[in-house]
């Protein structure tokens, strides 16, 4: 709980000091996640979503911007027909290049931290999830953009457990 209020907080802060270049943003979309590892066999993808807030802060203005992003996402896979789902605050940080006005890739870190689940034995969930995301972007006027990402964990799910999230990401998000 304590890495939850500190996310909120340093988000919040990062939301306070606007200046014009920099756009604040809410982003929503569907998951296909699954988890892979050597210790994993019989899983199959479910769809699930996210959805979050985000601040653009321009390094290079029109061209490359920092992106930190508050979000929740439900991740989690499908086994014997049913959908086991873990659901995660985020910290993506993403690094963000515009290669035309309208076409953008975007790669960074993210942290997760698990704030609900629905496993039977979560004893041994880890409470924590550090990925890499990396996407592409079609951005329209008026601050509308459609993305697609891929987030691959680098900590497993569960301890003692060669088992990390991979997750696909379609979604859309508005700049204000």
């Amino acid at each position: 709980m304590k890495l939850f209020k500190t996310m909120v907080l340093a988000f919040g802060l990062l939301a306070l000091t606007t200046v014009e270049a920099q756009k604040i943003g809410v982003r929503a979309g569907a998951n296909m996640a699954t988890i892979t590892g050597k210790d994993v066999s019989g899983v199959k993808p479910m769809t699930s979503f996210y959805a979050g807030v985000y601040k653009e802060f321009a390094v290079v203005p029109e061209l490359f911007f920092i992106q930190p992003e508050l979000q929740y996402s439900m991740q989690g896979y499908k086994a014997n027909d049913t959908n086991y789902t873990i659901g995660y605050l985020q910290l993506p940080v993403m690094a963000r290049v515009y290669m035309l006005k309208t076409i953008s890739l975007e790669a960074g870190p993210q942290i997760g931290y698990k704030v609900n689940d629905n496993l039977e034995n979560n004893d041994n969930l880890n409470s924590f999830d550090a990925s890499v995301a990396g996407g592409l972007g079609f951005n329209f006027p008026m601050g509308l953009s459609l993305s697609a990402r891929y987030v691959h964990g680098l900590t497993n799910i569960f301890k003692d457990t060669d088992a990390k999230h991979q997750v696909i990401q379609l979604g859309a998000s508005f700049k204000f």
